[in-house]
């Protein structure tokens, strides 16, 4: 039996995220008319979201190792669809979102 996705907590994170996921796409259909402000606080908030699935996927690995049967399935087809699009893992794949929101950043200031 799973305790990690039982867990309040887990159940917390993952509504916020996805209360966060639901308020950048809102935010993202109106890209075309921000100004540059808007655009960079857009990205930033874009970093902030991934940095919240980043410290969940690092929950779900200590859940994972720690013997946690569910957890560590789902570890396993994260990664199995990150090796998809040619990354070693999630974080791999989050990181490099991150380096490329940055880089937006800069091309906007």
């Amino acid at each position: 039996m799973s305790t990690f996705f039982q867990s309040e907590e887990v159940q917390s994170n993952l509504q916020d995220i996805f209360k966060t996921y639901q308020e950048i796409a809102v935010m993202s259909q109106h890209l075309p008319e921000m100004s540059k402000e808007q655009r960079i606080e857009h990205i930033e908030d874009c970093i902030f979201l991934i940095e919240k699935q980043k410290i969940f996927y690092t929950r779900l690995s200590l859940s994972s190792s720690s013997g946690d049967a569910e957890a560590s399935d789902m570890k396993m087809r994260i990664n199995a669809m990150s090796n998809a699009f040619g990354f070693k893992d999630l974080m791999e794949c989050l990181d490099t979102m991150i380096t490329t929101l940055h880089n937006a950043i800069k091309k906007e200031g």
